[in-house]
């Protein structure tokens, strides 16, 4: 294996792949021609001889690609991130000691146990840069892993970390806020220059809430489906409380790290301990589908989509986190069976308006109708419901088109060059995850949330697809609460994070909350 080092005065630039021709682009815009010579390090062909890459002013990569060059070893019990295989390393990236690394969407690394987080923190530099909006998504640990990468000692070793600062104790409070304050370059929309200006001139932004009731129908089938997961929970706690752990607090307790619903831990295997609570969790993302539309319920539940949950089940899980299933009688298709109580299969059809589906299609009507210059974005957690929407958009005759994981970066790209044109669709369908970052919308002004995700910086980086420089319209959010929900729960453990957060980067806050057993008690009622 090759050992030389390379010295580059240039930059390397991570980021989602969505945004590696974003980046090129906006350099050419800025910098006259020639005077930068950019590389996407992308790709099949991309050239892979570390002497030719030190020599670009910038070179543009992936997480993605990143995690995939730099193989890492880690094993069990391991503290996150620390004794890093060297072998089998293919990457040049490894061999050039950059001027500086830029991580765009810097909240990619948030777990310092995968295998991205681990990756770019064996690059070499001699600066480093983190960008993002949401240095904080979940807990400390999302902070831990940005220190690691910038390389601050002695707060980038894990154990220090955990007895100095991550602790819950007031003095780890106030050493956060001494971090946060000399590293932290934060500016936000809302601040203003030295003569009382704001940095950024942008137009409105107002917030609407739709209250929404489920139908009769829905109501009746999601108390079904709600009755199950509740008593799950509950012979859940009673096996706890049996076996004597009744705080809930126990830090192997799998509820203690229910950050696997709420986004903080790593995927579960079926056969692990916590199975039992991916199990009730997987009928918790059940519930919240039922109040965006029946169909969902039809569908198996999608690989890529759990894993965005931090779920991962067995077959046989999937099928027992829903027993719906069409009778075999004489019309085969008329009767749906859900947990032995009937339905008419019609309500579980696509082509059905459900609650959310019309209220939707009212708001865009009244947008056509008021203002034909004015466009929207759709926002979905589940590809799945994105089609749907797209089925009755085309009943209503609305232009569309849908960015999610399957565009490739140049198609999205197209994509939205064409919404931002006046001439283009009129609305813009995205998933949570593969379209809430990067992406310039500023086309449109309106934009729904149709559902709703425990981690609320995942929804506000949505929302900065459309208010952001550029922007020339007022701008309007538009969510969708269904009301004797979890959708309701979901909006008081949202508000909690967002606490957090505010707590961390204004350097206040003694202690950190993580959502507990407490939570999912609050959620089911119990």
């Amino acid at each position: 294996m090759d050992t030389t080092e390379f010295i580059s005065h240039g930059t390397l630039i991570i980021c989602p792949a969505s945004l590696i021709h974003h980046w090129k682009k906006e350099v050419e815009k800025r910098v006259s021609s020639n005077k930068l010579r950019v590389c996407l390090y992308h790709g099949p062909s991309r050239d892979q001889r570390a002497g030719v890459l030190s020599t670009y002013d910038i070179v543009i990569t992936t997480y993605s690609l990143l995690a995939k060059e730099i193989p890492t070893k880690k094993h069990e019990g391991e503290v996150p991130a620390s004794n890093l295989s060297e072998e089998g390393i293919s990457t040049p990236l490894l061999q050039i000691v950059w001027a500086r690394i830029i991580l765009d969407e810097a909240h990619n690394i948030k777990n310092p146990r995968v295998q991205t987080s681990m990756a770019v923190c064996k690059l070499q530099a001699r600066a480093r840069w983190a960008v993002t909006g949401t240095p904080i998504q979940n807990n400390l640990l999302d902070m831990y892993s940005l220190l690691k990468f910038l390389r601050c000692s002695p707060f980038d070793d894990f154990n220090l970390w955990k007895s100095q600062v991550d602790n819950g104790s007031k003095k780890g409070g106030e050493r956060l806020s001494i971090l946060t304050k000399s590293l932290l370059l934060r500016r936000t929309k809302e601040q203003l220059d030295s003569s009382g200006k704001p940095l950024v001139i942008l137009p409105q932004r107002k917030y609407q809430l739709h209250h929404l009731k489920l139908s009769e129908d829905e109501e009746t089938v999601y108390s079904v489906l709600f009755a199950r997961s509740r008593s799950a929970l509950q012979s859940y706690l009673n096996r706890q409380e049996s076996g004597g752990n009744k705080s809930g607090r126990n830090s192997d307790d799998p509820f203690s790290r229910v950050a696997l619903e709420f986004g903080a831990s790593g995927p579960v295997a079926a056969d692990s301990p916590r199975s039992s609570t991916v199990h009730i969790l997987s009928q918790l993302l059940r519930l919240r589908q039922c109040c965006c539309h029946l169909s969902l319920l039809k569908s198996a539940l999608d690989p890529t989509e759990l894993r965005s949950q931090g779920l991962l089940l067995s077959l046989e899980e999937q099928l027992g986190a829903l027993t719906l299933s069409e009778l075999q009688n004489s019309e085969p298709s008329s009767t749906v069976c859900l947990n032995g109580e009937c339905f008419k299969a019609e309500l579980f059809e696509d082509t059905r308006e459900s609650t959310k589906i019309s209220s939707l299609l009212a708001e865009l009507e009244a947008i056509r109708r008021n203002s034909g210059s004015q466009k929207s974005v759709i926002v979905s957690q589940w590809t799945s419901m994105l089609k749907v929407v797209a089925l009755h958009l085309r009943r209503h005759r609305l232009t569309y088109a849908t960015i999610d994981g399957s565009v490739n970066p140049k198609q999205r790209m197209d994509l939205v060059e064409a919404f931002n044109n006046a001439g283009g669709p009129q609305v813009m369908l995205i998933s949570l995850l593969a379209g809430g970052v990067g992406l310039n919308l500023t086309g449109g002004n309106h934009l729904f949330l149709l559902d709703m995700h425990w981690n609320p910086s995942l929804e506000d980086q949505a929302c900065d697809r459309i208010y952001r420089v550029g922007q020339q319209k007022d701008v309007v959010i538009h969510r969708f609460v269904c009301e004797g929900t979890v959708e309701e729960k979901i909006l008081q453990l949202q508000e909690k994070k967002k606490d957090l957060a505010k707590q961390v980067l204004s350097g206040s806050g003694e202690s950190v909350t993580k959502l507990t057993l407490a939570d999912l008690k609050v959620l089911f009622g119990i």
